[in-house]
């Protein structure tokens, strides 16, 4: 891996984004908050709208971050 163990997470379902969250987080990651963002798109077919969810998550005592 490189020098900075940087995962970035995305999601469209929020449970299956903060499970992934909470078991990076239990493997020692820790969410960069600054980069958590919801993204709301919509289906052109339905016109539902659907959000992606995404954050950076970095490797707890990893230089930087």
């Amino acid at each position: 891996m490189s020098e900075s163990e940087t995962i970035t997470v995305r999601e469209w379902d929020p449970e299956v984004f903060h499970r992934r969250v909470h078991e990076l987080e239990a493997e020692g990651y820790a969410a960069c908050l600054d980069s958590y963002q919801v993204l709301a798109e919509m289906n052109p077919e339905t016109g539902e709208i659907i959000h992606l969810r995404s954050v950076d998550m970095y490797k707890a005592g990893a230089n930087g971050g």
